[in-house]
């Protein structure tokens, strides 16, 4: 699969000390009262390094603030607020937008080291529109979304692509050394990028109670995938996650249903007590899932190789791959990802399918009703014929022969409009044209 080039894209790698002159508010084109001065905020959290894509509220940390539901131009879940990072623009880049060379002004950012593709956007986006003080465009405004995707594919793309430039390393204060994080704080900056309460994600609640994590959960892939597209599991992931979730509404709308009948069926509770089961396990394992990768992601994007290399467990051989920026490495690295995903992070889930007392009912219909979240591939039926998804050979061969060749084959656009695209959307196969 067509891969990105390497970049720079840690949330500390960009430091440009260009702060505005006293009295001086550098919006752009328009008036502001009083503004408070704005202390960086890697300064206050004592050199943390900070995700740049944090789907919901960070809780505690100092640079959290709210965001409506992730969606394809949610800005809240790229950008700091948005004030503070008018506050920290160079002059001359605040003066190449002020006056309408947008070029000019993503060229001096991806020069400083900027290579976030939706941050560049967003940054030029909101130059243009002044009076949206960083909101995100809204289900609806489709002139603003289609104006927003223009400048991503005609000025900000382009740019970066053509920088081609390497990685930059995350800095250390001179003269110390790197702090070396552990496991268990990695898993937790994961867990609040994503917005996600360990305390209050239970998937023996069920599906109703897990729904925001869910959603979280893919929002965060996107995130991923979005900062850095070499991150081709995460892309995957999201798409894949529109299977899960058409899983689970299936299973809550048997529910519901037998519910509604349970007083004249006398079967009803049994089936509830199936499609209950089925729906834990699938919530089981996708935090699964999470909590054996997503610390790997976080890692990478806030410190780079360095910090998984010297971490216990981390599947280290693939994000050497990644991080050389070589495509067919790039696409070996992430492959080992999902491999180790399927055979190794969610054995037990199958597993404990496979052990419900059902006659192997629900597996079979598992295997006969399982569809690709690929445009272009095919259903699982199709590929391992008399298969079942349940076991991991059977599972991989359809993964390994149709589902990755189709992701593959996707190009660079084509998968970015697909990857930002709702859950629901996924689910009901409502992809955007190619």
């Amino acid at each position: 699969m067509p891969a990105a080039s390497p970049d720079s894209r840690t949330a500390s790698a960009w430091t440009l000390p260009d702060p505005p002159a006293d009295g001086e508010y550098p919006g752009f084109g328009h008036d502001e009262p009083d503004h408070p001065a704005v202390e960086d905020p890697r300064r206050r959290w004592a050199g943390e390094l900070v995700s740049p894509f944090a789907a919901v509220p960070a809780g505690e940390h100092p640079v959290a603030r709210s965001r409506p539901e992730a969606g394809p131009f949610s800005v809240e879940g790229e950008l700091e607020n948005w004030a503070d990072t008018v506050l920290r623009l160079p002059a001359r880049v605040r003066a190449a937008i002020r006056a309408g060379h947008a070029e000019e002004a993503v060229r001096l950012l991806v020069a400083g080291g900027r290579r976030e593709e939706n941050w560049l956007t967003d940054v030029v986006f909101h130059a243009r529109h002044p009076a949206q003080h960083g909101r995100a465009i809204q289900p609806g405004e489709h002139a603003l979304a289609r104006e927003w995707t223009v400048i991503r594919t005609s000025i900000v793309h382009p740019l970066v692509a053509a920088s081609g430039a390497a990685p930059a390393a995350p800095v250390a204060p001179v003269g110390s050394a790197a702090p070396v994080v552990s496991v268990a704080e990695w898993r937790r900056r994961a867990l609040r990028a994503a917005g996600i309460d360990p305390a209050r994600w239970d998937p023996d609640a069920g599906f109703r109670s897990n729904e925001p994590n869910v959603e979280r959960v893919y929002a965060y892939d996107m995130g991923l995938f979005n900062h850095n597209e070499n991150l081709l599991w995460a892309g995957m992931a999201k798409l894949a996650g529109g299977e899960v979730y058409r899983g689970l509404t299936v299973t809550q709308s048997t529910m519901d249903a037998a519910a509604m009948t349970a007083d004249q069926v006398p079967t009803a509770d049994v089936l509830i007590a199936y499609a209950l089961s089925v729906q834990v396990k699938l919530l089981a394992g996708q935090r699964a899932i999470f909590e054996d990768l997503a610390w790997q992601h976080q890692a990478f994007v806030e410190a780079g190789l360095p910090a998984l290399e010297s971490a216990t467990g981390a599947l280290v051989d693939a994000w050497r791959d990644i991080a050389s920026g070589d495509p067919a490495r790039v696409r070996r690295g992430n492959r080992a990802l999902l491999r180790h995903e399927q055979e190794v992070v969610l054995a037990p889930m199958y597993a404990s399918i496979r052990a419900i007392p059902d006659f192997d009912q629900i597996p079979a219909r598992m295997s006969a009703d399982a569809l690709s979240p690929i445009p272009g591939g095919k259903p699982f039926h199709e590929v391992v014929p008399g298969g079942d998804i349940t076991v991991f050979a059977d599972r991989w061969r359809w993964i390994e022969t149709d589902m990755v060749p189709a992701y593959e084959r996707l190009t660079p656009g084509w998968r970015r409009r697909l990857v930002n695209t709702p859950l629901a959307d996924l689910a009901a196969h409502r992809w955007p044209p190619g």
